[in-house]
Protein backbone atom coordinates (compact mmCIF):
# COMPACT_ATOMS: atom_id res chain seq x y z
CA UNK A 1 0.00 0.00 0.00
CA UNK A 2 2.90 2.67 0.94
CA UNK A 3 3.83 2.55 -2.40
CA UNK A 4 1.12 5.06 -3.48
CA UNK A 5 -0.07 6.13 -0.33
CA UNK A 6 3.89 6.82 1.23
CA UNK A 7 3.96 5.08 4.48
CA UNK A 8 4.70 8.78 6.00
CA UNK A 9 1.98 10.69 4.95
CA UNK A 10 -1.12 7.57 4.09
CA UNK A 11 -3.94 9.75 2.94
CA UNK A 12 -6.27 8.81 -0.12
CA UNK A 13 -5.44 13.06 -1.20
CA UNK A 14 -1.97 12.66 -1.16
CA UNK A 15 -2.51 9.04 -3.56
CA UNK A 16 -5.24 11.01 -5.84
CA UNK A 17 -2.08 12.96 -7.40
CA UNK A 18 -0.59 11.69 -10.52
CA UNK A 19 2.77 11.86 -9.46
CA UNK A 20 2.76 8.78 -7.32
CA UNK A 21 2.25 6.53 -10.13
CA UNK A 22 5.39 8.15 -11.60
CA UNK A 23 7.97 6.24 -9.52
CA UNK A 24 7.53 3.16 -10.87
CA UNK A 25 5.70 3.70 -14.34
CA UNK A 26 8.12 5.55 -16.20
CA UNK A 27 11.28 4.56 -18.44
CA UNK A 28 11.93 3.34 -22.12
CA UNK A 29 10.12 0.16 -21.93
CA UNK A 30 7.06 1.35 -20.29
CA UNK A 31 6.50 5.52 -20.63
CA UNK A 32 3.34 5.95 -18.94
CA UNK A 33 4.00 8.81 -16.92
CA UNK A 34 6.18 10.56 -20.06
CA UNK A 35 3.28 9.88 -22.01
CA UNK A 36 0.46 11.59 -19.55
CA UNK A 37 2.92 14.65 -18.48
CA UNK A 38 3.30 15.61 -21.79
CA UNK A 39 -0.17 15.07 -23.36
CA UNK A 40 -2.93 17.92 -23.09
CA UNK A 41 -4.46 15.92 -19.90
CA UNK A 42 -1.35 16.05 -18.22
CA UNK A 43 -0.73 19.95 -19.35
CA UNK A 44 -3.97 20.69 -17.43
CA UNK A 45 -2.82 18.48 -14.28
CA UNK A 46 0.19 20.26 -14.25
CA UNK A 47 -0.97 23.87 -14.72
CA UNK A 48 -4.09 23.52 -12.16
CA UNK A 49 -3.11 21.00 -10.04
CA UNK A 50 -2.56 23.53 -7.05
CA UNK A 51 -6.16 25.18 -7.54
CA UNK A 52 -9.13 23.69 -5.41
CA UNK A 53 -11.39 24.78 -7.21
CA UNK A 54 -9.96 22.68 -10.51
CA UNK A 55 -8.66 19.26 -8.57
CA UNK A 56 -10.43 18.89 -5.34
CA UNK A 57 -8.15 15.54 -4.01
CA UNK A 58 -9.99 15.78 -1.09
CA UNK A 59 -12.46 14.32 -2.66
CA UNK A 60 -13.38 10.41 -2.90
CA UNK A 61 -12.87 9.54 -7.10
CA UNK A 62 -16.21 8.89 -7.29
CA UNK A 63 -17.53 12.16 -6.34
CA UNK A 64 -14.64 13.98 -8.46
CA UNK A 65 -15.02 16.83 -11.00
CA UNK A 66 -11.80 17.56 -12.32
CA UNK A 67 -11.19 19.93 -14.66
CA UNK A 68 -8.65 16.99 -16.52
CA UNK A 69 -8.00 13.81 -15.87
CA UNK A 70 -5.69 12.28 -13.51
CA UNK A 71 -4.08 8.57 -14.14
CA UNK A 72 -6.09 7.73 -10.83
CA UNK A 73 -9.18 9.11 -12.59
CA UNK A 74 -9.34 7.23 -15.61
CA UNK A 75 -6.97 3.71 -14.36
CA UNK A 76 -8.86 3.58 -10.72
CA UNK A 77 -12.30 4.98 -11.49
CA UNK A 78 -14.74 5.43 -8.51
CA UNK A 79 -11.72 4.19 -6.29
CA UNK A 80 -11.53 0.55 -7.54
CA UNK A 81 -7.85 -0.36 -7.01
CA UNK A 82 -7.54 -3.26 -10.04
CA UNK A 83 -5.70 -0.30 -12.21
CA UNK A 84 -5.62 -2.69 -15.45
CA UNK A 85 -9.16 -3.01 -15.49
CA UNK A 86 -9.56 0.37 -16.91
CA UNK A 87 -6.56 -0.35 -19.11
CA UNK A 88 -6.74 -0.89 -23.10
CA UNK A 89 -5.92 -4.02 -24.73
CA UNK A 90 -2.19 -4.41 -23.38
CA UNK A 91 -1.05 -7.56 -25.09
CA UNK A 92 2.14 -6.64 -23.20
CA UNK A 93 2.71 -3.40 -23.63
CA UNK A 94 1.18 -2.87 -26.70
CA UNK A 95 4.17 -4.76 -28.57
CA UNK A 96 2.20 -7.63 -29.77
CA UNK A 97 0.83 -8.71 -33.28
CA UNK A 98 -2.91 -8.74 -32.23
CA UNK A 99 -5.81 -8.46 -33.27
CA UNK A 100 -6.98 -5.42 -31.16
CA UNK A 101 -10.44 -5.28 -32.56
CA UNK A 102 -11.29 -9.11 -31.86
CA UNK A 103 -14.19 -10.26 -29.64
CA UNK A 104 -11.89 -11.15 -27.47
CA UNK A 105 -10.96 -7.44 -26.55
CA UNK A 106 -14.62 -6.22 -27.08
CA UNK A 107 -15.94 -6.16 -23.01
CA UNK A 108 -12.27 -4.20 -22.09
CA UNK A 109 -12.85 -1.86 -25.38
CA UNK A 110 -16.11 -0.36 -24.38
CA UNK A 111 -14.91 0.04 -20.28
CA UNK A 112 -11.90 2.10 -21.79
CA UNK A 113 -14.33 4.03 -24.13
CA UNK A 114 -17.09 4.82 -21.38
CA UNK A 115 -14.39 6.49 -18.97
CA UNK A 116 -13.73 8.98 -22.11
CA UNK A 117 -17.32 9.33 -22.02
CA UNK A 118 -17.38 11.24 -18.88
CA UNK A 119 -15.52 14.18 -20.67
CA UNK A 120 -15.80 13.15 -24.29
CA UNK A 121 -18.24 12.08 -26.89
CA UNK A 122 -18.24 8.21 -27.51
CA UNK A 123 -17.58 8.68 -31.31
CA UNK A 124 -14.64 10.96 -30.01
CA UNK A 125 -13.37 8.02 -27.74
CA UNK A 126 -13.40 5.05 -30.60
CA UNK A 127 -11.94 7.36 -33.09
CA UNK A 128 -8.94 7.71 -30.72
CA UNK A 129 -9.33 4.23 -29.77
CA UNK A 130 -9.02 3.15 -33.87
CA UNK A 131 -6.24 5.89 -34.20
CA UNK A 132 -4.28 3.56 -31.68
CA UNK A 133 -5.30 0.40 -33.20
CA UNK A 134 -3.78 1.78 -36.56
CA UNK A 135 -0.74 3.30 -35.13
CA UNK A 136 0.22 0.11 -33.34
CA UNK A 137 -0.55 -2.32 -36.64
CA UNK A 138 1.65 0.31 -38.19
CA UNK A 139 4.47 -0.21 -36.04
CA UNK A 140 4.10 -4.17 -35.85
CA UNK A 141 4.95 -4.31 -39.93
CA UNK A 142 7.83 -2.06 -38.86
CA UNK A 143 8.98 -4.34 -36.19
CA UNK A 144 8.25 -7.64 -38.23
CA UNK A 145 10.79 -5.81 -40.85
CA UNK A 146 13.27 -5.08 -38.59
CA UNK A 147 13.22 -8.09 -37.31
CA UNK A 148 12.91 -10.30 -40.09
CA UNK A 149 16.62 -8.27 -41.12
CA UNK A 150 17.95 -9.73 -38.01
CA UNK A 151 16.61 -13.27 -38.65
CA UNK A 152 17.98 -13.92 -42.36
CA UNK A 153 21.50 -13.09 -40.85
CA UNK A 154 21.09 -15.17 -37.68
CA UNK A 155 20.09 -18.05 -40.55
CA UNK A 156 22.95 -16.97 -43.23
CA UNK A 157 25.41 -17.52 -40.06
CA UNK A 158 26.78 -13.98 -40.47
CA UNK A 159 25.36 -12.15 -37.30
CA UNK A 160 27.36 -11.59 -34.29
CA UNK A 161 27.91 -14.88 -32.66
CA UNK A 162 25.92 -15.48 -29.13
CA UNK A 163 28.67 -14.51 -26.52
CA UNK A 164 29.07 -17.56 -24.74
CA UNK A 165 31.61 -16.14 -22.03
CA UNK A 166 28.70 -13.71 -20.62
CA UNK A 167 25.68 -14.58 -18.98
CA UNK A 168 23.50 -17.02 -20.18
CA UNK A 169 19.73 -16.73 -20.51
CA UNK A 170 16.71 -17.56 -17.76
CA UNK A 171 17.01 -21.25 -18.85
CA UNK A 172 20.57 -21.35 -18.44
CA UNK A 173 21.27 -21.62 -22.12
CA UNK A 174 22.73 -19.65 -24.69
CA UNK A 175 19.77 -19.39 -27.22
CA UNK A 176 19.13 -16.49 -30.04
CA UNK A 177 17.62 -14.28 -27.82
CA UNK A 178 14.89 -13.43 -30.89
CA UNK A 179 13.69 -17.12 -30.76
CA UNK A 180 10.09 -15.92 -29.05
CA UNK A 181 8.29 -18.85 -28.31
CA UNK A 182 8.12 -21.89 -31.24
CA UNK A 183 7.55 -19.01 -33.47
CA UNK A 184 11.45 -19.49 -34.71
CA UNK A 185 12.24 -23.46 -33.45
CA UNK A 186 14.12 -25.75 -34.97
CA UNK A 187 18.31 -26.32 -34.17
CA UNK A 188 19.19 -23.05 -36.17
CA UNK A 189 17.72 -21.34 -33.51
CA UNK A 190 19.08 -22.86 -30.54
CA UNK A 191 18.06 -24.09 -27.48
CA UNK A 192 15.50 -27.32 -27.77
CA UNK A 193 12.44 -27.78 -29.63
CA UNK A 194 9.49 -25.09 -28.23
CA UNK A 195 12.08 -23.59 -26.40
CA UNK A 196 11.76 -19.96 -25.81
CA UNK A 197 14.79 -17.40 -26.06
CA UNK A 198 15.04 -14.55 -23.87
CA UNK A 199 14.48 -11.23 -25.49
CA UNK A 200 16.96 -9.03 -23.74
CA UNK A 201 18.83 -5.59 -23.96
CA UNK A 202 22.06 -6.81 -23.12
CA UNK A 203 23.98 -9.98 -23.63
CA UNK A 204 23.16 -10.24 -27.51
CA UNK A 205 24.76 -8.82 -30.87
CA UNK A 206 23.96 -5.01 -32.13
CA UNK A 207 21.35 -6.40 -34.29
CA UNK A 208 19.23 -7.99 -31.61
CA UNK A 209 19.93 -5.03 -29.81
CA UNK A 210 18.05 -2.86 -32.17
CA UNK A 211 15.51 -4.72 -32.62
CA UNK A 212 15.10 -4.99 -28.84
CA UNK A 213 15.16 -1.25 -28.65
CA UNK A 214 12.87 -0.39 -31.65
CA UNK A 215 9.93 -2.74 -30.82
CA UNK A 216 10.46 -2.32 -26.37
CA UNK A 217 11.22 1.24 -26.78
CA UNK A 218 10.00 2.85 -29.75
CA UNK A 219 6.46 0.74 -30.10
CA UNK A 220 5.94 1.56 -26.80
CA UNK A 221 6.38 5.44 -27.51
CA UNK A 222 3.90 4.45 -29.94
CA UNK A 223 1.31 2.42 -28.18
CA UNK A 224 1.81 4.60 -24.82
CA UNK A 225 1.40 7.62 -26.19
CA UNK A 226 -1.42 7.43 -28.05
CA UNK A 227 -3.20 5.85 -25.31
CA UNK A 228 -2.60 8.93 -23.29
CA UNK A 229 -3.49 11.10 -26.17
CA UNK A 230 0.50 12.28 -26.37
CA UNK A 231 1.13 12.62 -30.18
CA UNK A 232 3.93 14.11 -30.08
CA UNK A 233 5.28 10.51 -28.23
CA UNK A 234 3.90 8.49 -30.87
CA UNK A 235 5.36 10.31 -33.96
CA UNK A 236 8.33 12.45 -34.15
CA UNK A 237 9.40 11.94 -30.25
CA UNK A 238 10.90 8.47 -30.91
CA UNK A 239 7.51 6.28 -32.28
CA UNK A 240 7.11 6.02 -35.36
CA UNK A 241 10.52 7.98 -36.55
CA UNK A 242 12.35 5.93 -34.24
CA UNK A 243 10.89 2.75 -35.27
CA UNK A 244 11.91 4.02 -39.09
CA UNK A 245 15.34 5.07 -38.16
CA UNK A 246 16.02 2.00 -36.27
CA UNK A 247 14.58 -0.21 -39.51
CA UNK A 248 17.43 1.41 -41.53
CA UNK A 249 19.81 0.71 -39.30
CA UNK A 250 19.34 -2.55 -39.02
CA UNK A 251 19.26 -2.92 -42.62
CA UNK A 252 22.75 -0.66 -42.93
CA UNK A 253 23.96 -3.37 -40.28
CA UNK A 254 23.53 -6.34 -42.99
CA UNK A 255 24.40 -4.88 -45.58
CA UNK A 256 27.91 -4.56 -44.29
CA UNK A 257 28.15 -7.69 -42.26
CA UNK A 258 26.94 -9.17 -46.19
CA UNK A 259 29.89 -6.47 -47.82
CA UNK A 260 32.50 -8.09 -44.76
CA UNK A 261 31.47 -11.48 -45.38
CA UNK A 262 32.37 -11.18 -49.18
CA UNK A 263 35.32 -9.94 -48.73
CA UNK A 264 36.46 -12.44 -45.78
CA UNK A 265 35.40 -14.98 -48.83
Amino acid sequence: CNTCHQRHQFLPSVARHSEQCKACHWGKDHRDWEAYDISIHGVVYQVNKWNPTEFDFSKKLADADYVGPTCQYCHMRGGHHNVQRLSTVYTSMGMSNADRGAPLWKEKRDTWVSVCDDCHSPRFARENLQAMDEACKDAGSKYTETFKVAENLMLAGMDEPMPNDLAPDWSGQHIWSLKIGCYHDGPEYGGQPGESGEFRMSNCSAVERICFESVGYWQTYIMKGMAHGSWSDATYCDGSFGMDRWLVKAKTFAEEAIRLSEIEK
